[in-house]
């Protein structure tokens, strides 16, 4: 396949993505809670523990600044909290609380209604079609993550030898 086919692929998908997907999401959301905080949340939620302010800037493609104003604004609606590193004080860890996970269950169950009703209205073949499609994409965004991480990294040694 040749990449301008798969470019325009993708720039005739992003208007009916936008359409079905991404402008109801943004309605979803509650008032206090922004597109960059929710996406912080679900991070902290898939990566577990805890993160630094660094890896959490790099997984959501923000510059520090912007995510250091996230991150005060996820504080204090208590979803996440600040801590420190066991091996370096210097270092802050964000982490996520039980009313951050509280918040993704409940939009989970309660406001993203809008999409079971959607993906209800699939034909079930069609419906198993969007699942393969949506799980491979997810998967290539997640071998892509990978892919820049691990070039980063290894940017970063041949910038120390």
């Amino acid at each position: 396949m040749k990449t301008s086919e798969l470019q325009e692929l993708l720039l005739r998908t992003m208007p009916q993505w936008h359409y079905w997907i991404d402008k109801p999401f943004k309605t979803l959301l509650d008032d206090s809670v922004s597109l960059s905080m929710y996406y912080c949340i679900q991070i902290l939620k898939e990566n577990g523990e805890s993160l630094t302010m660094t890896e959490l800037a790099r997984m959501t493609h923000s510059p520090k600044q912007q995510m250091t104003k996230t991150v005060d604004r996820l504080t204090e609606c208590n979803f996440a909290e600040r801590i420190s590193d066991p091996n370096d004080r210097r270092i802050v860890r964000l982490k996520l609380t039980q009313e951050g996970r509280d918040y993704t269950e409940h939009f989970l169950s309660e406001k993203a209604g809008y999409y079971q009703n959607l993906f209800d209205e699939m034909p079930p073949e069609e419906r198993e079609e969007f699942y393969q499609a949506l799980h491979t994409l997810h998967e290539c965004f997640c071998k892509m993550h990978r892919r820049k991480i691990s070039q980063e990294k290894s940017d970063k040694n041949q910038t120390k030898s």
